[in-house]
C-alpha cells in the first residue's frame, strides 16, 4: 500500500500535469487571440485602403480594366495617392511583423498590387521613403503572380 509521502509525490505530479495542460492551452488561446487581433488590424488598413473617396476607391474600375493612368497634375488625386502608400506601407509593417500569413496578403491584395506598382514614379521607386512600400508591392506583386497559376485546390489554402 502507498504512504503518506508516495501520496504527496502523486498528488504533487498530478498537479504539475495539471498546471502543465493548463499552460499548454493558456498559451495555444493566446496564440489566436494574437492571430485574429493580427487578422483584425489586417483588415482594418485593409478597409481603409478602399473606404469612399480614397485613391483605390475611386480609381478601382480603371485599376481592374488595367486603363489606370496617374494624373500628377491633379494635386487630389497625388495627396490621395500618397495617402494609400501610407497605409500600403503600414501592410508592409504587419507582414514583415508576420502578423499575417502570406496567402492572407496574397489573396486580399495580389490583385491590386502590381497595378499600384506600375502607377509609382522612379523618384518614388528610389526614394529611401517609399522602400518598405515598393518592396511590400513587388513581392505581394510577384507571389500573386504565382498564385495565378495555381489550380483552385491549390489555392484554398490562401482562403483561411
Amino acid at each position: 500500500m502507498y504512504g503518506l509521502e508516495d501520496l504527496r509525490n502523486i498528488a504533487t505530479i498530478a498537479a504539475a500535469l495539471v498546471a502543465l495542460l493548463v499552460f499548454i492551452f493558456n498559451v495555444r488561446s493566446q496564440a489566436r487571440a494574437r492571430r485574429i487581433e493580427n487578422l483584425a488590424r489586417f483588415n482594418h488598413v485593409h478597409r481603409q485602403l478602399f473606404a469612399r473617396k480614397t485613391y483605390l476607391a475611386k480609381n478601382l474600375r480603371a485599376i481592374e480594366d488595367g486603363a489606370m493612368v496617374r494624373d500628377r497634375s491633379n494635386f487630389s488625386d497625388e495627396t490621395d495617392f500618397h495617402l494609400m502608400l501610407l497605409e500600403i506601407e503600414r501592410l508592409a509593417i504587419l507582414a514583415k511583423n508576420g502578423a499575417v500569413p502570406r496567402s492572407t496578403q496574397i489573396y486580399m491584395f495580389g490583385s491590386y498590387a502590381p497595378a499600384i506598382r506600375n502607377l509609382m514614379t522612379p523618384e518614388e521607386s528610389e526614394s529611401v521613403f517609399w522602400e518598405v512600400a515598393c518592396e511590400y508591392l513587388d513581392g505581394v506583386a510577384q507571389d500573386a503572380s504565382h498564385y495565378k497559376k495555381l489550380k483552385k485546390s491549390e489555392r484554398a489554402k490562401f482562403w483561411r
